[in-house]
């Protein structure tokens, strides 16, 4: 890769190759939402590690693999803005809020909030908890289930609880499962979200909802602190900038953000997870062996303890590497700049494409295969930086990684160790188009408890 610097008075270089297929006027806009991933290999096994896609109102740059992975991280708030690269997002949250503010303010918001998610082992009892009741009054003995119609209630369940309390959880924990489907519907990376569809409808309905709920429980909590604070309660008594507060408007926003981003990813992680477990036998047989013997008959979830489950976080990392839920993430372009020969236009888009990149052979070997051993430490086939992205990267990489992966652990230990399942539907697809690629149902399992 190469990002050489012209001087003015050479010529202008040409642009990245588009891949072959545009059709006129829209170019590959409608393949491209029906599936983008199609489009993305043709284009990478066309032309290389970069290349273009029309999609008719603007012009999307791809940069496929480790190093322009880095370009394209290291650069973001310099050449690359979020801000122009999810302007639909920015009806669904304040412009203000997090990524979409200026850097300076970016990094002061995270001062902020980091400090929350650095102890994660404090939520691991409420995790147990939200699973064992979710066992208990969802799935019983026996029965047969849909993964995602499973694990999407009761990942917003543990959200609720983690981030806005016990009481939010036990009075509101349905209805903000529900409405935050609704209000996930806003997120289009092709089409314009002032388009007159009822999708977007729903979504600015559901916002509504959702931040009359957060900022009813905000006016509640200021009248009545809650001793020992909760992570909610740290939250909205958090300052920055000297010890000014944080905006009302921001914490709401932020208070929305989070568990919107850590749902969308997480349901479909878990969901993947499990199903490929299921799938592959020998790799199940090593984890249950291992959670017998690290976790035993009593099943002792302490954070000491989770920690050594090491084949379950490699199978997590290896669902990361082959089912990335955020399947892409994309920029703006602020400034015309060259890379490898090719110039990029200033109101260009650009992506990187994890679920393309993560299976590349020159740095996974046999990519399509299922080995999570491939992230065990005489292999570290992810020691390249940035060859594995699933969590973004850079400043801006996913600031509750941790706490999703400790979720799915939880999750996949205690379903594994007090059931016994079966894949009905062998072999699930990724749900279509451009949304989060959750498994499509049907994606039924059967189990029968021990």
């Amino acid at each position: 890769m190469s990002t050489p610097t012209r001087s003015p008075w050479q010529k202008q270089a040409p642009p990245p190759p588009t891949v072959s297929g545009g059709a006129p006027l829209v170019g590959h806009a409608l393949e491209f939402m029906r599936d983008p991933h199609q489009v993305i290999r043709r284009g990478y096994a066309e032309h290389g590690p970069v290349f273009s896609v029309d999609l008719g109102r603007k012009k999307a740059v791809f940069l496929v693999g480790p190093e322009y992975h880095k370009f394209f991280f290291r650069e973001t708030d310099r050449i690359f803005s979020i801000r122009q690269g999810y302007e639909t997002l920015m009806k669904m949250f304040d412009k203000g809020m997090l990524f979409f503010a200026h850097l300076t303010e970016y990094q002061e918001q995270m001062k902020v909030i980091m400090p929350l998610f650095q102890n994660n082992d404090r939520f691991t009892g409420l995790m147990v908890e939200e699973v064992d009741d979710f066992m208990e009054n969802v799935l019983g003995e026996q029965g047969e289930i849909d993964v995602t119609e499973a694990f999407g209630p009761l990942v917003m369940h543990v959200a609720a609880r983690a981030f806005f309390g016990e009481e939010f959880r036990r009075k509101l924990g349905a209805e903000y499962f529900d409405v935050f489907r609704s209000f996930a519907l806003g997120a289009d990376v092709v089409l314009p979200s002032w388009l007159p569809l009822p999708k977007f409808r729903r979504s600015v309905e559901a916002k509504h909802r959702i931040e009359s709920m957060i900022y009813d429980l905000i006016q509640e909590r200021r009248r009545h602190p809650l001793e020992p604070k909760d992570l909610f309660q740290e939250f909205i008594e958090s300052t920055y900038y000297g010890g000014k507060p944080l905006p009302e408007r921001l914490v709401v926003s932020i208070l929305l953000f989070i568990p919107w981003a850590g749902h969308e990813t997480t349901v479909g992680h878990t969901g993947w997870t499990l199903i490929e477990l299921l799938r592959h036998e020998d790799y199940l047989a090593r984890v249950q062996a291992e959670l017998s013997e690290v976790l035993g008959e009593a099943q002792l979830y302490s954070s000491g303890n989770l920690k050594k489950l090491k084949t379950l976080d490699w199978a997590i990392k290896e669902t990361e590497r082959m089912h990335p839920a955020a399947h892409m993430y994309m920029r703006g372009v602020r400034d015309d700049f060259d890379i490898d020969g090719y110039q990029v236009a200033e109101g260009s888009m650009v992506f990187v494409v994890p679920e393309v990149a993560h299976r590349l052979p020159e740095v996974f070997e046999d990519p399509d295969r299922y080995d999570p051993l491939r992230f065990a430490p005489d292999r570290a086939e992810d020691a390249t930086a940035y060859s594995l992205i699933g969590f973004g990267g850079g400043v801006h990489r996913c600031a509750g990684v941790n706490f999703a992966k400790l979720e799915m652990k939880i999750i996949m230990a205690k379903l594994l160790q007090n059931y016994d399942i079966t894949l009905l539907d062998k072999n699930p697809k990724p749900k279509p188009g451009t949304q989060t690629k959750w498994p499509e149902s049907p994606c039924r399992i059967r189990y029968l408890r021990r």
